[in-house]
């Protein structure tokens, strides 16, 4: 919830238009929790046009900037943090690929890695772009993966090395991050902007009630590509880290990424051994009556004017 300049996956939403949406649905539909569509869920009768809005990961400009539009409209929401990130001085893995390769003004020409076993060379030297950019007429600043063509070679290894990334263990994206800082020459802090939240930060998030705080596994790990013993580290050591920082129990969950094929069977299994009630995926679709409470498909928000916003609502609830 922050004015960005890049934003190449798409992610952010800038507080003016979070505030254009937050008004639209106090207008028009019914905002309520998710402990009260769980509820909802179990007395089998939602109350129409309910509207839950989350938010993953755990960045603290939910604290800074969300917190206080929710608070205007009376709106509740649901934030997932990743708890290993809570304190911590380095972007997500997504954010940083997208600081050392697109935002640094000269990089070396060859970057080399070893990935899984597998070695990997790409070639950055050259404006390799420069044809793209004058027929498509790309500004590197707001090229995003949706677009067909690259500004730069380093737009085109951004999107390898994000495949790459993605299905890794937190201690080899971490591995792989470190060495492509060494190459780039620069260091692993991250920026203000894309920090997560500290302890007191995520406690002020949480105090109020209007905040639910659900976990969002330890390191945001794929986890349909871990073995099973690590799948149940990160979903309990995730859940247990946040109710000590917080005093309480956290009894909702999102799975990361949250796609079809980024978790599975087992996954389900040890959300409920954990003593979650709810979980959230991104199926991309809207909430029926019959929906399983560990499977609540969610929509994903881009950071769209009101009128734009109100299009895509009227589309999930068949207006």
């Amino acid at each position: 919830m922050v004015t960005l300049d890049t934003d190449p996956q798409l992610l952010s939403v800038t507080p003016e238009h979070f505030a254009g949406h937050l008004e639209y649905i106090s207008e028009h539909y019914n905002p309520i929790s998710l402990s009260e569509l769980y509820q909802a869920l179990k007395a089998g009768k939602v109350p129409d046009k309910s509207v839950v809005i989350t938010f993953d990961d755990g960045y603290a400009d939910n604290l800074w900037n969300a917190k206080p539009l929710l608070e205007k409209y009376g709106i509740p929401a649901t934030v997932f943090v990743t708890s290993s990130h809570v304190d911590s001085d380095r972007e997500f893995w997504w954010d940083d690929l997208e600081r050392l390769l697109l935002l640094s003004d000269q990089l070396p020409d060859q970057l080399e890695l070893t990935v899984k076993g597998r070695k990997w060379n790409w070639d950055l030297s050259g404006d390799l772009g420069a044809e793209s950019r004058r027929r498509y007429e790309i500004e590197p600043k707001s090229w995003n993966v949706t677009m067909a063509s690259d500004p730069g070679p380093q737009h085109a290894v951004y999107r390898d090395l994000h495949r790459l990334l993605k299905p890794l263990s937190h201690e080899e994206q971490e591995s792989i991050l470190s060495t492509i800082a060494q190459w780039a020459g620069m260091p692993r802090t991250g920026r203000e902007t894309h920090r997560p939240l500290n302890v007191s930060e995520l406690k002020e998030l949480d105090r109020g009630g209007l905040i639910e705080i659900g976990a969002h596994t330890a390191t945001h790990t794929m986890l349909s590509m871990q073995p099973v013993g690590i799948q149940r580290t990160e979903i309990i050591r995730g859940k247990e880290s946040l109710e000590e920082m917080l005093g309480h129990p956290v009894q909702n969950f999102s799975y990361p990424f949250g796609g079809r094929v980024d978790f599975n069977r087992k996954t389900v299994e040890i959300v409920k051994e954990a003593g979650i009630t709810t979980a959230c995926a991104n199926y991309g679709l809207t909430l029926i009556g019959s929906t399983d409470p560990y499977r609540l498909p969610r929509v994903l928000v881009r950071g769209w004017d009101v009128e734009v916003f109100s299009s895509w609502m009227k589309d999930w609830f068949n207006e």
